[in-house]
């Protein structure tokens, strides 16, 4: 089910500009890192299939390698994108391996969850700090597709999420540290 977002998510990151597909790929791993991800394999395949239904249109970059396109929203996209935003959201699916450890923990030495508690942390706070730079820098640059606001409450919502599971975090390995002792 997630291949029929990826149509979204491009049909999404054409309204605002032109893109080749290398962009959008590097679009979604800097933008959209905490909550959404896409690969090559999945980005090129969809780029042929929406130009072939005629929802995109490609066309040579200028002054690039040969071969290179950047491709465009038509108003057909447009349009098939916006009866996707006007449809009911689907639940979405988490699965946290950390979770299940934690739930399963019982027997296990506390300073090994501690660990994982600790590198959940890490990596979080790290996420944090780049949603952090990337809320300052779009307060910098120009808002050409109008659409800042939006985006800084996506960045709120992944600010929130990262500053939970930090909150968790610490008090999991309280209360493990607790249980360690006795």
């Amino acid at each position: 089910m997630k291949s029929a977002k990826t149509k979204y998510v491009i049909l999404g990151l054409l309204s605002e500009s032109a893109l080749s597909g290398y962009e959008i790929k590097r679009i979604i791993d800097i933008r959209f890192h905490f909550f959404w991800n896409e690969s090559y394999g999945q980005i090129y395949p969809e780029l042929k299939s929406l130009t072939k239904s005629g929802l995109i249109q490609s066309m040579p970059c200028e002054g690039a390698v040969q071969g290179k396109v950047k491709h465009a929203l038509t108003e057909s996209g447009r349009s098939v994108l916006m009866e996707w935003l006007a449809e009911p959201v689907e639940k979405e699916s988490v699965r946290f391996e950390l979770l299940l450890k934690m739930y399963f923990s019982k027997e296990l030495e506390a300073g090994i969850m501690i660990r994982h508690l600790t590198d959940f942390s890490d990596s979080h706070r790290r996420q944090l700090d780049i949603l952090e730079q990337f809320q300052r820098e779009l307060a910098i640059i120009g808002d050409p597709a109008g659409n800042h606001k939006d985006i800084l409450q996506v960045i709120s919502f992944g600010e929130k999420v990262y500053r939970a599971y930090l909150d968790w975090s610490a008090e999991a390995v309280a209360y493990l540290k607790g249980r360690e002792k006795t």
